[in-house]
């Protein structure tokens, strides 16, 4: 759906500043359906690939398609749909009339626009608000029309950049509703964001940038699983003894006063565990342990690209 081919971006700067690159021989591709997410810190480059992507912004050099066209180009621009960080709507209008409007420029046909608009009103729950001028609208409710026209029509792909930006936790919990909709839709969905949680509850793929150069491409869950350190199991004193646990050499061992012994072993693949399955314990929990999914994504020396 997305293609960028050593794709580099440099701004000229003041005549007394060194060029600044945005972006550096940054390759990357987007599946077709699923949701995936583009992470990175403030100045890593996210909001200019995506100006790239959507042909807002030329590449200094290197090569960016959307479903095999180039991009910017009119037939690209068919079959996709942008939510912005920040909307621009024409404030002395209505919702139902700035979507009346966007319908004409999206060229949806004239029979469907009404239902379109009151499907889409309905999505983001706009409709009580569909006579009420956009200059009235809290920024929350501006990025709810927002996703509201963006989901006009049948976009192939929908590209947001920080869509959840200024929402309130119900709003949030509204989009997420509405990415999942659209990934059980076939409907095909890059995002940027900077909250950890979205990323990890929403994601089945991420592309993660660091000072515009690519750090990782590939499955969430595999980045979920570069990010365990081990296993705890809470066992009482006569389970420890049974078990033998303070003669183990591959886990740590530490005693609670309370008599309870605490387990950590670095993974499944050890004797502590063969013992267990073995003596057929009930531990009194199991847990495992792992670094923060923000650790694992902004640590300069993990993870690293998948080819």
């Amino acid at each position: 759906m997305i293609t960028l081919e050593n794709v580099s971006k440099i701004y000229n700067a003041a005549l007394e500043s060194k060029p600044v690159t945005a972006v550096a021989d940054l390759s990357f591709s987007v599946q077709a359906g699923g949701i995936t997410g583009f992470v990175g810190p403030n100045g890593a480059g996210k909001t200019t690939s995506i100006k790239m992507i959507l042909g807002l912004v030329q590449p200094s050099t290197g090569k960016v398609t959307l479903m095999g066209e180039p991009a910017g180009s009119p037939k690209a621009r068919q079959k996709i749909s942008y939510v912005s960080e920040q909307p621009y709507f024409y404030e002395h209008l209505t919702a139902e009339e700035t979507l009346k409007f966007l319908c004409e420029m999206k060229d949806i046909p004239k029979g469907d626009r009404t239902s379109e608009i009151d499907r889409v009103l309905e999505k983001v729950e706009l409709s009580h608000r569909r006579k009420a001028k956009v200059k009235t609208f809290s920024k929350g409710m501006q990025q709810r029309l927002n996703m509201a026209q963006a989901l006009l029509g049948k976009p192939e792909l929908i590209i947001m950049d920080e869509p959840m930006s200024g929402l309130d936790p119900l709003g949030r919990r509204l989009f997420r509703d509405i990415f999942r909709d659209l990934r059980q839709s076939g409907i095909t969905v890059f995002f940027s964001t900077h909250i950890i949680d979205d990323i990890e509850n929403l994601c089945d793929r991420v592309v993660v940038l660091s000072k515009g150069k690519l750090k990782y491409q590939g499955d969430i869950q595999k980045l979920i699983d570069q990010s365990s350190k081990g296993i705890e199991y809470r066992l009482t004193g006569d389970q420890a003894k049974q078990l033998d646990v303070h003669g183990s050499t591959d886990c740590k061992v530490t005693t609670a006063p309370d008599g309870t012994v605490t387990v950590v072993a670095e993974s499944t693949e050890n004797s502590l565990v063969s013992k267990i399955t073995e003596a057929k314990i009930l531990p009194i929990s199991i847990m495992p342990i792992r670094s923060s999914l923000e650790e694992v994504l902004y640590d300069p020396k993990e993870p690293q690209e998948e080819r």
